[in-house]
C-alpha cells in the first residue's frame, strides 16, 4: 500500500444468507443432505476503490445501494465476503445513532465508556472530557441516562465524542441530519478543521449541494456495484439524473428463494444494465446540441431549441460586470399533448461547486407558457455577483404535482465569467439602501450628525 492511501478497498464483496422463514435456516443447519434453503444477497459486489490521507470522499447511492454496509466494513464490523480492506490509521465513526453507546449509562459514563472502546485510559479521556463536553452543548443533560435524550441531543454527544479522539479516519453516515442547523454548520467547519490536519473523511449523504460544496470526490454505488467515482459536480450530475429517471422501485434484488415473476427478472436486467451502462440509457441525450453540457437529460429531451447569454443589446457574451444588466434567452417547443399550465422555463446560475446561487421559473412569477412551436422566453436582471467563473443551467419542468418532473434538463448548457472591482466578501452583492440615523445614505456621500 502507498503511504498516501489511507484506505484501500480490493474487489471486496458481501454476501448475506436470506432465508424465507427463520425456521428454515435451522432446517438447513440440520441437514443431512446439505439441502439449500436460503438465497444468497450481494450487499456489496466486487467494490475497489482508495482514499488518499486528508482526502475527503462522498458516497452516494438511494437507500439499499450498498452504502452502509461497505461503511461497517471498512470499520470492522463485518468481515467481507471476498476481497481485502486495508486500514492506515485509527478509526473513529458516526455509523448511527447508538453505535458505541449504552442506554442505561449517562453522557459522561458514555464518554469514558466511548474511549475504551477506541483504546484511551480513563485518564487521557478525564483530559478530553471538557472538549466533549463543550461541543456537545447539552447541558446538565450529560448527567443523564442517555436514553432520556432526544435524537439531536444524542447526534451532538456522539458526534463531539467521535472527533476529540484524534482520529485519522473518520467515517460519518448520515447522522448530521438529525441535528440542527446551527450544529451542522458547527460540524461541517469542525470537517473542513480535520481535512486541513490531515484527517481522512468518508460522509455519506443524499444532498447533492452537500456533495459538491463538502466533497473532494464523489463515489456513486447502486445494488452494491461501483457506478462512478470522480468529480462531485459530474458525478452527482449523472445521480440526479438516474434518480429522476429511474422507475424501477425494489431497492434490493432479494427475493424469497422460488419465487419472482417472469416480469420481475426482466425489471431487474433492465436496472443492472441501466446502472452499469448509464450511458445508453434511452432518455439520455447523445447527440446533444449543447455538447459542453455536464448532464442533459429528460423524459423528452430535444424541446430546447438554443439557449443564449446576452448583453442588454442582445450580443452574446460570456464575461460580465456586475452591475452589467444580463439576458437569459432560451428557445424552446411545447408540444401539443402537454398541460400548458403546469408547463414551466427554469434557470439556475451556478458556482463551479454546483452550488445554486439565482434560481428562477415562470410557474413561480405566474407566466402561463402556451402549446407550440419556436417559442422564446427572455430572463433580464443584474446577476450581481462576485468575480468568479460560474454556469448556467436550463429545464422545462412539468409541475403537475409537488415533485417537479423535468421533460428537459440541461446542466452547463453554458458557462461564464463574472468581474468588479469592488470587494464582494459574500456570492451576491445584493442592492441596498443605507440609512444613517434614519435619513437615506447615497453612495460617496458624508454621514452628518442628526
Amino acid at each position: 500500500m502507498q503511504l498516501k492511501d489511507k484506505i484501500r478497498v480490493n474487489h471486496v464483496s458481501k454476501v448475506f444468507k436470506m432465508y424465507n422463514t427463520p425456521m428454515d435456516k435451522m432446517k438447513e443447519a440440520l441437514s443431512v443432505s446439505g439441502k439449500v434453503l436460503h438465497t444468497d444477497f450481494y450487499a456489496v459486489t466486487d467494490l475497489s476503490f482508495s482514499v488518499e490521507q486528508g482526502e475527503i470522499l462522498g458516497i452516494m447511492g438511494r437507500n439499499g445501494s450498498g452504502k452502509s454496509t461497505l461503511l461497517k466494513m471498512i470499520t470492522g464490523i463485518y468481515e467481507p465476503s471476498e476481497g481485502t480492506i486495508e486500514i492506515t490509521g485509527k478509526i473513529s465513526s458516526l455509523l448511527e445513532l447508538g453505535t458505541g453507546f449504552h442506554m442505561e449509562y449517562t453522557g459522561i459514563e458514555n464518554i469514558y465508556f466511548y474511549g475504551t472502546l477506541m483504546g484511551f485510559t480513563r485518564k487521557q479521556m478525564e483530559e478530553k472530557l471538557g472538549s466533549i463536553i463543550d461541543f456537545a452543548e447539552i447541558g446538565d443533560y450529560v448527567y443523564q441516562p442517555v436514553k432520556t435524550y432526544s435524537s439531536g441531543m444524542f447526534a451532538r454527544l456522539a458526534f463531539s465524542c467521535a472527533i476529540n479522539v484524534e482520529p485519522d479516519i473518520l467515517i460519518v453516515d448520515e447522522i448530521l441530519s438529525v441535528g440542527d442547523m446551527r450544529f451542522q454548520a458547527k460540524c461541517f467547519r469542525k470537517f473542513k478543521e480535520f481535512q486541513d490536519r490531515g484527517v481522512t473523511i468518508l460522509y455519506v449523504g443524499h444532498d447533492v449541494g452537500m456533495m459538491r460544496t463538502f466533497c473532494d470526490r464523489v463515489m456513486w454505488i447502486n445494488k452494491g456495484r461501483l457506478v462512478d467515482i470522480g468529480d462531485p459536480t459530474f458525478i452527482s450530475a449523472k445521480y440526479t439524473e438516474f434518480m429522476y429517471l429511474d422507475d424501477i422501485t425494489a431497492f434490493t434484488d432479494y427475493k424469497l428463494l422460488g419465487s419472482g415473476t417472469k416480469a420481475d427478472r426482466e425489471a431487474g436486467e433492465k436496472m443492472e444494465k441501466a446502472v452499469q451502462e448509464p450511458q445508453k440509457q434511452e432518455r439520455k441525450v447523445s447527440n446533444s446540441l449543447f455538447p459542453d453540457s455536464i448532464a442533459h437529460w429528460g423524459i423528452r429531451p430535444g424541446l430546447i431549441q438554443y439557449v443564449k447569454i446576452c448583453d442588454i443589446s442582445n450580443q452574446e457574451q460570456n464575461i460580465f460586470s456586475t452591475q452589467e444588466d444580463m439576458r437569459i434567452v432560451i428557445g424552446f417547443d411545447v408540444d401539443d399533448d402537454i398541460r400548458a399550465n403546469d408547463f414551466s422555463v427554469a434557470f439556475s446560475i451556478k458556482n463551479t461547486e454546483g452550488t445554486d446561487l439565482i434560481v428562477k421559473t415562470t410557474y413561480e412569477e405566474g407566466i402561463e407558457i402556451l402549446n407550440g412551436k419556436c417559442q422564446e422566453i427572455m430572463f433580464e436582471f443584474k446577476p450581481r455577483l462576485a468575480s468568479d467563473d460560474y454556469y448556467l443551467v436550463v429545464a422545462l419542468e412539468n409541475r403537475e404535482n409537488a415533485a417537479i418532473s423535468y421533460y428537459e434538463y440541461i446542466e452547463g448548457v453554458s458557462y461564464f465569467k463574472m468581474y468588479t472591482n469592488k470587494k464582494i466578501f459574500g456570492v451576491v452583492d445584493v442592492e441596498t439602501n443605507i440609512l444613517y440615523n434614519g435619513t437615506r445614505i447615497e453612495k460617496g456621500a458624508l454621514c452628518q450628525k442628526m
